[in-house]
């Protein structure tokens, strides 16, 4: 891939790196780090599941539950349109596995195509659905519908109840005046009448707490003969007509199942999907993502079996961050999101294993496309005037299922938020991804009125734009910030002796870390006694450690694939701290440039993760 080449600051400019290292706190003692790490956790309301709020601090939950319960005991057929990423995928999944553990059959599920469809509960496949389902009467968004004002139409004018769950930041009018789909019931933390007391919550949350509601209420109507008589008397007149005694029968066994189904099961789901969509790991948040990290691995779910299988390491915040969540997500990216849900919703270890390897191989093409659409981005950014504040490239027939990966590669590249969009017949579709304390959904709220279509998060948002609107768009955006905790970038200078097993269990401790709770990332300087390039174009070196002993650092990242490093010069870096499973250099020795400095070769020793080289010094001025 090519990228921008970028010069690594030499020792000409050491004052400029000395003045940043002086900045920082020098770690003498563990005890110190893990002070600033527990920190982040003294404002948290609660530590465990007990504590969460309830199914009813979610404006809207328990009512439109009790409007589902009534369709159940009336045997109507309920569809779930769920959303093809990591996050609607598990909310989808969420939603069907609680049906199918109650018991209730009538209900079917719908998600779009990315390619077929476009995103979410669109006109077009609200008319999939009814030619599909010709019967249904109840349709339930998960994770998508907030900008469904088509769909939501439709289902009001074919007699179709519509429930949103979502959690996506609702759009506003020219005026300023917040928009809402027509639907029965809207159930989203961001809307103004909810009091939930965290509103930067996944999809698959939202779904799960529906669920919760939905116990309650199939629990509470159940257990009373005369509940169930009131509440159908309230359900619709034109509901197919069933026996009361049959009805009976069948409360008996919904009573049966519910007592059996748990619900913190299906938080392992919602664990994943927070981490997928970069939710701030806030007390709920934090706490449902420990409970999902320690509780995968004994999971009697086919695709959690496979995946340890495939994995073969601990399951951690890291390992669902870069190695399930974009299987997941390569499904919806380059073919059809549902591959990704068969795959959760194996029945057989056999069934989750063939899933899996069309999850790989759907993945291998995402990064193959991502880095031939990550090519042209860069060199289509010169095509267009830009904004001091933001940066938009633009190309022909770009593959949309990359473009929201690579425009965060922009955005971390060039510290700004950017967009990337991809021209078909005159509207510019495509994704943007913010940088830094850039509330991007609110920055685009602004301009709303130059795109066809929009929505998203603070971090990252999608649209559709016509051609002709987009230099417009790049001189209208002002970026919005946010009020929100300043990123630790470095949380301070390690001493090497301090790099050790002690210190990786006590940062371990602290997980599940992303959003709000970031891996703790360090200053560290080290000669370089050897290093080698990979076939993939990153560096892998050995570093001189303490006691005339080694360490291995990776660079995962092309940007210094050109470059030739002097054995002896000092790196410094920025790196976080883990397990290296493979041994040192592998089978390239021969590619080797080293020392004759001895190498450890234990599979399982610590290796540093670098993610940003400062600069080299000259060890010999």
């Amino acid at each position: 891939m090519d990228c921008p080449s970028i010069d690594i600051p030499t020792y000409t400019e050491k004052q400029t790196i000395e003045t940043f290292k002086n900045s920082l706190q020098i770690f003498t003692h563990i005890d110190e780090i893990a002070h600033i790490l527990r920190i982040r956790f003294n404002d948290f309301a609660f530590h465990a599941l007990k504590d969460i709020p309830h199914p009813q601090a979610l404006y809207n939950n328990m009512e439109a539950s009790l409007l589902v319960c009534q369709s159940i005991l009336c045997n109507e057929k309920i569809v779930i349109v769920g959303d093809y990423d990591a996050d609607g995928i598990c909310a989808t999944c969420i939603m069907l596995d609680f049906f199918e553990q109650l018991s209730y059959t009538n209900v079917a599920f719908a998600m779009p195509n990315r390619f077929k469809h476009g995103y979410g509960f669109s006109k077009k496949l609200f008319h999939e659905i009814i030619q599909n389902h010709p019967d249904v009467r109840v349709i339930i968004t998960v994770d998508n519908g907030i900008s469904s004002f088509e769909a939501g139409a439709l289902c009001k004018a074919n007699n179709i109840h519509f429930i949103i769950t979502d959690h996506h930041t609702l759009e506003v009018d020219s005026n300023g005046e917040t928009k809402i789909p027509p639907c029965d019931f809207l159930i989203n933390p961001q809307q103004q009448h909810c009091t939930f007391p965290y509103r930067d919550i996944c999809g698959s949350l939202v779904a799960w707490y529906f669920c919760c509601a939905l116990k309650i209420n199939m629990q509470t109507i159940c257990k009373d003969p005369h509940i169930v008589f009131e509440t159908l008397k309230h359900a619709q007149a034109n509901t197919p007509t069933l026996h009361y005694k049959t009805i009976r029968m069948h409360t008996h066994t919904y009573m049966q199942h519910l007592s059996q189904i748990r619900m913190e099961s299906f938080l392992l789901l919602v664990g994943i999907a927070i981490i997928a969509d970069v939710m701030p790991l806030n007390a709920i948040n934090h706490t449902i993502c420990r409970y999902a990290l320690k509780h995968i691995p004994q999971s009697k779910r086919c695709a959690f079996q496979v995946l340890i299988e495939h994995l073969k390491c601990s399951i951690d915040s890291q390992t669902l961050g870069f190695r399930l969540i974009p299987l997941l997500n390569a499904a919806g990216r380059i073919s059809d999101g549902k591959i990704a849900l068969e795959f959760l919703r194996s029945k057989s270890l056999a069934k989750a294993k063939s899933y899996l390897k069309q999850l790989k191989e759907l993945n291998a093409q995402r990064k193959y496309l991502q880095d031939e659409v990550t090519n042209q981005a860069f060199h289509a950014l010169t095509q267009i005037p830009q904004n001091e504040n933001m940066l938009c490239a633009v190309g022909d027939n770009w593959h949309e299922g990359v473009l929201g990966i690579v425009a965060g590669k922009m955005a971390d590249e060039f510290q700004k938020p950017c967009f990337v969009l991809t021209n078909i017949n005159g509207v510019c579709k495509g994704s943007g991804r913010s940088y830094g304390d850039v509330d991007l959904i609110a920055s685009m709220q602004r301009i709303g009125h130059l795109m066809q279509r929009y929505g998203g998060h603070v971090g990252a948002v999608g649209l559709e734009i016509k051609d002709c609107n987009i230099e417009s768009f790049i001189r209208a955006f002002e970026p919005i910030i946010y009020d929100g905790e300043k990123r630790e970038n470095v949380l301070g200078m390690l001493q090497t002796h301090l790099i050790t097993h002690e210190l990786l269990a006590c940062i371990e401790s602290f997980e599940p870390f992303g959003n709000g709770n970031p891996l703790p990332k360090f200053f560290i300087e080290m000669p370089i006694l050897g290093w080698r390039k990979t076939g993939q174009g990153f560096i892998e070196f050995q570093l001189q450690y303490m006691d005339n002993r080694s360490i291995k650092g990776m660079f995962f990242s092309p940007k210094y694939a050109q470059h030739d490093f002097c054995i002896g010069d000092i790196l410094q870096f920025r790196a976080t701290i883990g397990l290296d499973f493979q041994p040192y250099y592998g089978t390239h020795k021969a590619q080797l440039h080293t020392s004759n400095y001895a190498v450890n070769t234990n599979k399982q020793h610590l290796m540093l993760i670098i993610d940003k080289i400062y600069g080299l010094q000259n060890n010999s001025l």
